[in-house]
């Protein structure tokens, strides 16, 4: 969320929109399929899609005082 990656979680890019960056990001270096083999991507991305949203803000009782 600091502006350059993209969003991680919840709701994860694509597989492929999550591949494609990782070969080709803005303002850090690639990784390579030899780092990082698609297949352990597309691992990465299915565990970022289980991450749940947080609560809303309105929900957290010392927030909201």
């Amino acid at each position: 969320q600091g502006g350059t990656g993209p969003k991680l979680a919840p709701n994860p890019l694509s597989a492929a929109a999550l591949t494609a960056y990782v070969r080709k990001p803005m303002g850090m270096p690639a990784y390579s399929a030899k780092v990082m083999s698609d297949a352990e991507l597309a691992d990465v991305r299915a565990y970022l899609a289980t991450v749940p949203a947080p609560p809303p803000v309105n929900s957290i009782p010392l927030l909201n005082q």
